[in-house]
């Protein structure tokens, strides 16, 4: 076979890391197309061959491609095409072969979708359409004379499709893994599954679907932590007919009541256990290494707005808090078309490291009310923070105190940014997250807010609790201890005063908003009719949201800053 040892063993030691993941060893000959694969693991009787693709990932303008499979003689292909992983079934009885591909698939997900939906609640959320690209996932693994099979390898094939010509100047996302990680009954991550089952035999669950309020129901989809996790292939296209990064990774389904709906949003892990443990690629201008990172579908907005979240961050981005990076993308799942997402950033140690120059071990992220990044001991520098709500901020010696722990300018941008857009969907324990670093090399160790999960805000549903006429200030003095501490003190009152005022007239005047929509509802225009295919047709609920959006920002400044103006007037004449 003519070809290195160290390679082999490389290549071997990756598939023990790798699992079962549709096609973990993935490094191959690019000259020859050819895959080292180990057959048996057995020790003493294993044994190493190549399995060659005559056609590697990608595009391709042809709406029929013949992919030529071949190994040796010794070993006959067993392969799918339906992203299921191969078996003995499987076995062609052949050590060459050709397998035609074409696009207009309706797709193995697709066809199972019945098991992503709560039937009790009369849920529709998928729709088949041959006019969506779609794409084969071919994989396959090679068998001895023994019946032993190898580890398999998978290809994800888009003929017809131009992903630079359908979804311009836009990252596509091709994610691959063996469909029973997403449909499994028991542990797979998009169905109702198991869950859902025991769930509603429950006083709750029986209560819940009198009541028909879905966006509570638990199911698969809404279970959390590690163990919920799946390992997959990920390819990113940049513009290019090929992927321009390939690599193994985790996924695992993210956000609240989303995770319920058609359209999930996701989280991608880079851990060792699965392959590189970092994401080596400039997603976002000046950072090129992720730890992980998030799709999300629009949480709230996912049959609306989708972008508002991204859009309302980006129009105070100069302020003094950290917001997320993102940008449009549309993920295929398993060769299927999955949607248009937000690619974001996802917290952690070292998104803050590439942006602050910070080291990422000393970083401490506290989200509603828990520990984030960090260890559980940092649970008592927030709780430090904490115990001001309890003093009396309006003594100038402890305000000074209070100044050498939180950073105020941060603090008072973040909470005339969350009120003014009248964010309801912000509690200390809900989308409420600050970070400092440990060892006091940033900012002398003060704590710093980051805005996170803004879209159930600004009129959003036509909602009296986001409507423009709501008094989110004395909401907040309500709801968040620290903040009605901090006003009682007239300096910070009147730094959180200049704040909201800037913010109002500046980065959210009205025309501002409107020109600055213009822009992303203009790519994201390019992306929703495929949506609509998939989803059925929201372009009604996109209409409504932004029109809700702009009159409350065109009425929003002179019904709520002479509120504030007056509170302050009443305590500090």
């Amino acid at each position: 076979m003519g070809k290195s040892i160290v390679c082999i063993l490389l290549c071997f030691f990756l598939s023990l890391f790798a699992g079962p993941l549709c096609g973990s060893v993935q490094t191959a000959n690019t000259e020859s197309g050819e895959y080292p694969v180990f057959v048996s693991w057995d020790e003493e009787d294993g044994n190493f061959a190549f399995l060659r693709f005559s056609h590697d990932s990608g595009t391709y303008e042809e709406d029929h491609l013949t992919v030529l499979l071949s190994t040796s003689p010794e070993f006959t292909i067993a392969y799918t095409t339906d992203g299921t992983m191969p078996s003995p079934e499987n076995d062609s009885g052949l050590s060459s072969l050709e397998v035609t591909v074409e696009g207009g698939n309706s797709g193995y997900l697709i066809a199972h979708r019945d098991l992503m939906l709560c039937p009790e609640f009369n849920q529709t959320g998928f729709f088949d359409s041959p006019l969506l690209p779609s794409g084969t996932v071919l994989t396959a693994a090679l068998l001895d004379k023994d019946g032993r099979m190898s580890e398999p390898i998978s290809k994800v094939y888009y003929p017809g499709v131009s992903f630079s010509k359908r979804y311009p100047n836009c990252l596509v996302l091709s994610v691959v893994t063996d469909p029973a990680n997403l449909l499994d009954y028991e542990t797979g991550i998009l169905v109702t599954g198991s869950v859902y089952d025991e769930w509603k035999q429950t006083d709750e669950g029986r209560e819940t679907i009198l009541a028909q309020s879905w966006w509570v129901a638990e199911t698969n989809s809404t279970q959390r932590g590690r163990a919920w996790e799946k390992p997959v292939l990920l390819q990113l296209y940049d513009g290019e007919s090929s992927p321009a990064v390939e690599l193994a990774a985790g996924i695992r389904v993210r956000g609240g009541v989303s995770r319920r709906m058609g359209q999930k949003s996701f989280n991608l892990y880079f851990r060792s256990a699965y392959g590189p443990d970092l994401l080596e690629y400039e997603l976002f201008p000046e950072t090129s290494s992720y730890t992980s990172v998030s799709l999300r579908s629009g949480g709230n907005e996912t049959e609306g707005m989708k972008y508002k979240d991204a859009f309302l961050q980006s129009l105070v981005s100069d302020r003094d808090f950290t917001v997320l990076n993102s940008r449009p993308s549309v993920l295929f799942l398993n060769g299927e078309y999955w949607g248009p997402y937000c690619l974001q950033e996802k917290l952690s140690g070292r998104m803050l490291q590439d942006r602050y120059g910070v080291d990422k071990d000393q970083v401490v992220v506290i989200k509603d009310t828990e520990v984030e990044v960090g260890e559980d001991a940092d649970l008592l520098l927030y709780e430090d923070l904490m115990s001001y709500s309890a003093k009396d901020l309006s003594d100038p010696d402890t305000y000074l105190q209070f100044c050498g722990v939180m950073d105020v300018h941060s603090m008072a941008d973040y909470f005339a940014v969350r009120i003014y857009i009248g964010d309801k969907d912000w509690q200390p324990d809900r989308n409420d997250v600050l970070w400092r670093t440990r060892d006091r090399s940033f900012h002398d160790g003060r704590w710093q807010y980051i805005l996170y999960d803004t879209e159930f805000s600004a009129g959003l549903f036509g909602s009296e609790s986001t409507a423009e006429t709501t008094d989110h200030f004395l909401r907040a003095i309500k709801e968040f201890p620290l903040f009605a501490a901090a006003v009682k003190n007239e300096d910070f009152f009147r730094l959180f005063l200049s704040a909201i005022r800037e913010i109002g007239s500046e980065c959210y005047a009205p025309e501002r908003v409107g020109e600055q929509q213009k822009q992303f509802q203009k790519s994201w225009d390019l992306l929703m009719p495929d949506f609509y295919l998939r989803y059925g047709d929201t372009s009604w609920a996109v209409s409504s949201s932004s029109d809700n959006m702009l009159r409350f920002f065109e009425k929003r400044f002179e019904l709520l800053i002479p509120k504030i103006e007056r509170w302050g007037e009443s305590r500090f004449p």
